[in-house]
């Protein structure tokens, strides 16, 4: 093998370095330009999602814009609703709730005549019947006695009944 001269191997180490930083370079100036296109079509890209998006946030800005007083309005309309129907309901809780203690005390008062007539009749009935019908039941009585009477002494008199001839035989077990 042969020596090289110290020299000459500077020499050559210096060339394959500068081969290699050349080498590098070169392939940093192709990553630059494919960076470069990359950030174009990008740039693209961003332009033509802004273009068509811009439009829809444009609309839906202006949208907010006239329609947010009309939710507000709406809201305020809704709120005094709501407030509105709360006073009517407890104002018809109110008044139903008066409605049915009035009720119940014309029940109670209409029970109470209803007891007390009820009672009325009741002694009414019962008079009646110590006024009318005992004196009834009495004159019933004496015309019931008297009709009696009458008809007996009216009924043809028969004759006396026989009595029984001693020793029959029928008769002989029956004592009166």
């Amino acid at each position: 093998m042969s020596h090289f001269d110290p020299q000459t191997l500077q020499i050559v180490v210096a060339a394959v370095v500068a081969g290699t930083l050349l080498l590098q370079v070169i392939l940093l100036i192709v990553i630059l330009f494919g960076v470069r296109k990359a950030a174009a079509a990008v740039r693209e890209d961003l332009n033509e999602i802004r273009d068509s998006v811009t439009p829809l946030i444009n609309q839906t800005h202006e949208l907010l814009v006239r329609v947010g007083p009309k939710i507000e309005s709406t809201t305020d309309d809704l709120a005094a609703f709501t407030h509105s129907l709360r006073e009517q309901t407890n104002n018809v809780e109110a008044t139903v709730t008066e409605i049915s203690e009035r009720a119940r005390h014309q029940a109670g008062r209409v029970d109470f005549m209803l007891t007390s007539a009820l009672d009325k009749v009741d002694r009414a009935g019962a008079i009646v019947n110590n006024t009318v019908t005992i004196p009834l039941r009495q004159v019933t009585g004496i015309l019931a006695a008297v009709r009696a009477v009458v008809e007996n002494l009216r009924a043809p008199q028969a004759p006396a009944p026989k009595p029984p001839a001693k020793g029959s035989q029928g008769d002989s077990g029956m004592f009166i």
